[in-house]
């Protein structure tokens, strides 16, 4: 699993001047940068500009630069106008890790969009015969080409692994190729087997109004979108021989959904049309999962999910304030998350014997934070994990 290349024929310079913007898509505002998180967006803009500068391609420009940095040499009069002493450690930053992505070898992964942001989220309404998704095609880039669901479906092949990723809540539609890029770059670190169709599920999770207000909208939307996925993943298995699943937050609980639908499993009083699907044997990986504890228990609300799971790996965080509070989504006192509790109860897999799982409790690299990123940038641990379910390592350990 390695970046999608831009051109071969390119420096490395150029390909991490290109990698910059690949996290900005076409329906991004051309006035947002792309920026690391936590830096303050004047900063990164100032960054953005100086890496994407057209006179930056085809040259060597950032080797002196990292060299006189490393040495202790640098003069503040070598710097680009625009990019100053206070922004250039984050310029630093940003070419040390996209030099080192665009070193390394080429395997050509795939990327893609599948969004569901323009259907409803009413189960009783929701057409399971024939949803109308958007598919878009990605670009090393970050722009979307429109393409159909048959030529997605179609692209997918048994030699290449397709790795579904699906995103939290509170995540505007002009955002979502900026962090499912982010945690791609860091799984894809670690990955080394065959090319990957990295799929980014997008679905209706823009902000609206205060935060618990906001969250009990959008765990109401979840059932629909466990249908959705559960509708595409019941064609997609067809395809394909090895299907990984990365979800934060709400998008865990949409993947533990769409698995659970995809055994014959109801939502919000809806099932699949069509016989139900085990054994599908598919490897998850749920990052801070806002699910009820129990859901994936022997008669838990998705307890057919396991029939369909070879491997889960759990990261959690006992002192996650977000999660702390989940009891306030339906104001009943005892209920908690799994990403806040951990492992407790699972029901068993497809042909009876107990899940695989890998679990790790975050709670000393993070705090008390919701926060995705900081996972994959406070320790490598997160990263290599998901890395070891796309690339069938078996790790597993008991709970």
């Amino acid at each position: 699993m390695k970046p999608f290349p831009c051109n071969p024929k390119r420096p490395a310079t150029a390909a991490a001047a290109a990698l910059v913007s690949l996290c900005v898509s076409s329906q991004t505002p051309a006035a947002e940068p792309w920026h690391l998180p936590g830096q303050p967006l004047a900063a990164a803009g100032k960054v953005n500009d100086f890496l994407t500068a057209p006179d930056v391609q085809g040259t060597n420009i950032w080797n002196p630069v990292l060299n006189s940095w490393d040495t202790g040499n640098f003069e503040a009069s070598t710097l680009r106008p625009g990019l100053t002493e206070s922004t250039l450690p984050i310029a630093i930053k940003v070419a040390r890790e996209h030099l080192k992505m665009a070193e390394r070898p080429e395997i050509n992964d795939r990327f893609w969009m599948i969004s569901t942001r323009s259907l409803t989220s009413s189960t009783c309404n929701m057409d399971l015969d024939s949803p109308e998704f958007r598919v878009h095609r990605l670009d090393c880039r970050g722009r979307l080409t429109p393409t159909t669901l048959d030529e997605y479906l179609g692209a997918l092949t048994p030699e290449r692994q397709v790795v579904v990723y699906v995103h939290g809540n509170r995540m505007a539609s002009n955002q979502i190729v900026n962090r499912s890029f982010s945690v791609y770059r860091k799984i894809a670190n670690c990955v080394e087997n065959r090319p990957v169709d990295w799929v980014i599920w997008s679905w209706p999770s823009s902000k609206q109004g205060i935060l618990v207000h906001d969250a009990r909208r959008k765990a109401a939307r979840t059932d629909a979108q466990g249908l959705y996925l559960g509708w595409l993943l019941q064609r997609q298995v067809k395809q394909t021989e090895s299907t990984k699943m990365i979800g934060f937050s709400f998008g865990s609980r949409v993947i533990t959904g769409a698995l659970h639908s995809l055994a014959g499993g109801k939502l919000g009083g809806r099932i699949l049309p069509g016989p139900p699907t085990t054994g599908a044997t598919v490897d998850v990986g749920l990052v801070a999962p806002a699910i009820d504890t129990n859901w994936l228990s022997e008669k838990g609300y998705h307890a057919k999910a396991t029939q369909n799971l070879d491997h889960l790996a759990l990261l959690y965080n006992r002192r996650d304030a977000v999660l702390k509070r989940y009891w306030r989504l339906n104001k009943v006192r005892g209920r908690a998350a799994l990403g806040y509790t951990g492992p407790r109860s699972f029901a068993p897999r497809a042909d009876g014997t107990d899940l695989p799982i890998v679990a790790r409790d975050y709670s000393a690299y993070i705090g008390p934070r919701h926060d995705e990123l900081g996972y994959y940038t406070k320790s490598r641990i997160a990263a290599n994990i998901m890395a070891d379910l796309i690339n069938d390592s078996d790790d597993s350990e008991s709970q």
